[in-house]
């Protein structure tokens, strides 16, 4: 059975997920998503025990790939090669930021030729504002856009309680701002008040902070409990831990240049420990 190379119309990998939620796959189908993200960002976007998961980065990790169009043409030529399944490749904006257009274009025209010799079926997310008309034809000449029936997507956080805004714990979606390592960058999210704070609202927030690679852990262990002042003093104590990360983070990325150093320290600052010790070491000046 042929299958095709396509595009799925996405702003963000959030949306992406949701379009492939709506798409047919067999069960018994191989799954691949290849992302900007690693499994530790998707995992609650994703079942990842079904889908093998790819990240697009430097550092050399575990499941991950490196951005270039080499190396990412021959992952997908030699996976098509046998068996069936669907491949989802999310981050040809910032491929082609990384590489050109016309190279990733050259790219997908390639891949275009072989998937039509397999049983394989790849999807691309495209965001609409990346690119211009002109563009976004060639693009989907070679992988056309999938049409999908519109519907309402429920968001995972209707239900707020109405003491809190919802900009304070809504996560705005996977899109986040990337360190050059690929890591996402640590951020001050609005400190949640006391009025309004529950169990479900600090699971939210745990959610945001773990997209963040933070090892949240510690707090987890206060869902166990029905006292909301533990949870809110437990909450506040790593809120300001995480406030003194990114602070610590915004100066390692800035003024350290010794790679092994620098990464070190990154892991550190998502543990939430040694802080003390990094503070003095950077800032003891």
């Amino acid at each position: 059975m042929n299958q095709s190379i396509q595009s799925i119309q996405a702003a963000n990998t959030d949306a992406f997920i949701e379009r492939i939620d709506q798409l047919s796959i067999p069960d018994s189908h191989q799954q691949i998503f290849i992302s900007r993200y690693p499994a530790s960002i998707l995992v609650d976007r994703l079942d990842i025990s079904k889908i093998r998961c790819y990240w697009l980065t430097l550092l050399q990790e575990p499941g991950s790939l490196e951005p270039s169009l080499e190396k990412l043409n021959h992952l997908i030529q030699s996976t098509i090669s046998d068996g069936h399944g669907s491949i989802f490749v999310e981050g040809i904006e910032w491929l082609t930021s990384l590489h050109g257009f016309d190279a990733v274009h050259s790219m997908i025209r390639s891949i275009a030729e072989k998937i039509s010799m397999s049983n394989w079926s790849i999807f691309l997310s495209i965001s609409k504002d990346s690119f211009d008309q002109l563009q976004r034809s060639r693009m989907y000449r070679e992988a056309p856009l999938v049409e999908f029936q519109e519907r309402s997507i429920q968001s995972h956080e209707e239900h707020l309680s109405p003491s809190i805004s919802d900009s304070m714990v809504r996560p705005s979606g996977l899109e986040m701002d990337l360190n050059d390592d690929g890591t996402p960058k640590l951020i001050l999210l609005t400190r949640l008040p006391r009025a309004g704070f529950t169990k479900n609202i600090l699971q939210r927030r745990i959610l945001q902070w773990r997209r963040m690679g933070l090892d949240t852990s510690e707090i987890e262990a206060t869902l166990y409990s029905d006292d909301e002042e533990v949870m809110y003093d437990r909450y506040v104590s790593v809120e300001e831990s995480v406030r003194r990360a990114t602070e610590l983070e915004r100066y390692i990325m800035e003024n350290v240049m010794d790679t092994q150093e620098k990464a070190i320290a990154l892991f550190r600052l998502r543990q939430l420990t040694g802080l003390d010790e990094l503070e003095r070491t950077y800032f003891s000046n």
